[in-house]
């Protein structure tokens, strides 16, 4: 069983595409509203677009156990798509997109494309894959909650879900 998760979550929010960008590019005061994140540490600035700004993130479960993530900025197309590199205890990528759904709202979805790095996981995965994919969700849900306070908004709406791809069709992509 492939040890790869593709896990996107996707809200709406009654919020201007500005607003939202200027929270999801200052990644050090997550911890303020998301719940399940218990610390940020920035190592890199980046450049002036954030491009190659580097942070260390250690997120919570809420089961035990916690994961450390470095994350790379890779691509930042201002208030339409953020995109960063992970490594540490899973590698991959993940992707921030603002889309307009209305006149005062937005739909944000977040595309987590990762392969589990940490040894435990990776042994674990044929009979934790949903436990770790409703974790992830659970996580996810709590910071749209969070997001939605800090911006002072509306969250209309939360939508969840994943797709599993074999190894072999990995293989073949790269």
């Amino acid at each position: 069983m492939t040890r790869r998760f593709v896990l996107i979550s996707r809200w709406r929010l009654r919020t201007t595409p500005a607003r939202l960008w200027e929270l999801l590019v200052q990644p050090a005061d997550w911890p303020a509203w998301w719940p399940h994140l218990a610390t940020v540490r920035q190592l890199a600035a980046g450049d002036r677009e954030g491009i190659g700004a580097r942070y260390a993130f250690c997120w919570r479960s809420g089961i035990g156990y916690t994961l450390r993530i470095v994350m790379t900025t890779v691509r930042a197309a201002s208030c339409c798509a953020l995109e960063g590199a992970a490594s540490g205890d899973v590698s991959g990528i993940g992707l921030w997109l603002i889309e307009p759904d209305g006149p005062d709202a937005l739909r944000l979805t977040y595309r987590w494309d990762i392969e589990l790095d940490r040894p435990w996981m990776r042994l674990c995965a044929p009979l934790l894959r949903a436990v770790f994919a409703r974790r992830h969700f659970a996580v996810m849900a709590a910071g749209a909650r969070g997001m939605a306070r800090q911006l002072a908004c509306t969250l209309d709406e939360l939508e969840e879900w994943s797709a599993i791809t074999p190894a072999a069709a990995r293989r073949d992509d790269t």
